[in-house]
């Protein structure tokens, strides 16, 4: 049985870090070995790691240096034959080295397997939509964006040696360009169509710096595109690439009703790829509906109605679609709320879906959660 080198950097989040541990030590397959990088924190995280007196877990103390050089610290500690990664605020689910260690003994000739992730909030609850976007079956469309968690995936040793450590000149999405140099260099890719991690979402996280992702995705693209080795195909994804971080960086723009940057990005985004806006935008509205599932996002409508409201004026034929689409929100988040049992919320998503479709009224699962939340008054 081989050895699993799991790698969790961490830095200030002692209060995270302790479950997250116990959720390797936890694992179905048990031939793992814990590294915990602390990455110069000021809080109890060296109590917390040194509580661990499983031999399995070893701590690792260096001077503040972000994300990339902790993990690149655990990977010249790791004796495994395989390497997974749990950022300090994350969990494994149980069977998660068993489903992907499984994988890869199935198929020798994979070089990395990836799973899907179950975001939760700083309680554990669950939030959003599951991350179960699968791999492309073509590697170079991942230039197109990231779909992974990191903590749901798993690299064999001699792959990651082949490629190297972290960038650590980024500061976001290097797990991203990880999988973009693994997959370049004919890294073969699997996916597991199964949960195998939990994804925290909360108040201190990185990823809520909107600004810092949106100039990571960008660097991460440059890099890659400056390089003069890079494949034919693999080069005439540009512009549909940057296309894609321009919707990423739309996203996190309306998000903080930074609404002159929200257009800005969006008329680059469909100056790159014009395909956006066939069909009265029908790929751009897909997009506005898939970033209201994402677990940052508290107020889904209210999101989506900025986003229309706010729309660059050159995009007109997107308004004729103002309605349906704000329609369908607004009664899907009724739904939601009426299975939680809200039906305050329940009461005020289907009048604004009246607004905007009257037509809901002639759907009978939509008048009959209607009258009930008005029952349960």
């Amino acid at each position: 049985m081989s050895t699993v080198s799991v790698i969790i950097p961490a830095y200030n989040q002692g209060h995270f870090l302790a479950e997250a541990v116990n959720s390797v030590l936890a694992q179905t397959y048990p031939r793992v070995e814990v590294i915990v990088v602390d990455d110069g924190s000021t809080d109890d995280t060296a109590v917390v790691a040194h509580n661990f007196t499983d031999p399995r877990v070893q701590y690792v103390y260096k001077q503040n240096g972000g994300l990339s050089s902790a993990r690149n610290e655990g990977l010249r500690h790791a004796q495994g034959q395989y390497i997974s990664y749990l950022d300090s605020d994350d969990c494994f689910l149980p069977e998660k080295l068993a489903i992907l260690v499984g994988e890869m003994d199935a198929h020798p000739a994979v070089g990395f397997v990836a799973g899907q992730a179950i975001p939760v909030d700083e309680h554990g609850r669950h939030v959003g939509k599951k991350f179960d976007t699968p791999l492309p079956t073509d590697a170079k469309q991942l230039l197109l964006g990231n779909p992974l968690h990191v903590g749901s995936v798993l690299v064999r040793r001699d792959w990651q040696d082949k490629v190297g450590f972290f960038d650590e000149s980024l500061r976001s999405y290097e797990d991203w360009d990880m999988w973009l140099r693994l997959a370049q260099a004919g890294c073969q890719m699997r996916y597991v169509p199964q949960p195998v991690s939990l994804y925290r979402f909360h108040t201190a996280q990185m990823t809520r710096d909107g600004r810092q992702m949106t100039s990571a995705t960008f660097a991460v693209l440059d890099k890659l595109f400056a390089d003069p080795t890079l494949p034919p195909d693999w080069l005439a994804l540009k512009d549909k690439a940057y296309s894609q971080a321009y919707l990423r960086k739309t996203a996190q723009s309306y998000r903080l009703r930074d609404y002159h940057t929200g257009q800005e990005s969006l008329r680059q985004a469909v100056v790159l790829d014009p395909s956006l806006m066939a069909d009265e935008g029908a790929a751009l509205a897909r997009h506005f509906a898939a970033w209201v599932e994402l677990p940052k996002t508290s107020d889904k409508f209210t999101f989506l109605e900025d986003i229309y409201n706010h729309l660059p004026p050159e995009l007109t034929p997107l308004q004729t679609r103002r309605k349906q689409e704000l329609g369908r929100a607004a009664m899907q988040v009724a739904f939601e709320a009426y299975e939680k049992k809200e039906m305050a919320e329940t009461r005020t998503a289907v009048r604004r879906a009246l607004r905007y479709q009257p037509g809901w009224l002639a759907n009978r699962g939509a008048l009959s959660i209607f009258l009930r939340s008005h029952l349960s008054t």
